[in-house]
Parts: C-alpha cells; sequence; structure tokens
C-alpha cells in the first residue's frame, strides 16, 4: 500500500538527502541505537499503518 513512500525513503537514505532532528537522535540513545541500525530498519522494513 505505501510501497511508493517508502521506496522514497529508501532512495533518500541512498543518496544521504535527510536530516536527523534532535528529538530523533533523543529516541536513538534513548534506544541505544545508531543511525546504522535506524537506516537498516528503514531499508529493510515495510509500512504497516499510517
Amino acid at each position: 500500500m505505501y510501497e511508493r513512500i517508502l521506496k522514497r525513503i529508501c532512495e533518500k537514505i541512498h543518496y544521504r538527502q535527510y536530516v536527523m532532528t534532535q528529538h530523533a537522535r533523543k529516541e536513538m540513545i534513548d534506544d541505544a541505537l545508531s543511525i546504522y541500525d535506524v537506516e537498516h530498519g528503514i531499508l529493510t522494513g515495510r509500512i504497516l499503518e499510517r
């Protein structure tokens, strides 16, 4: 259902055309995640619901 949107997000990751917000960085630290963990989750994941 959201394949087109996820494809666009993945393209932005591949070309490093995104900005990580301060809020996202804080959440990553709180959850002990690296930027690579977040990128991998997006690149290999799927959108389940809006």
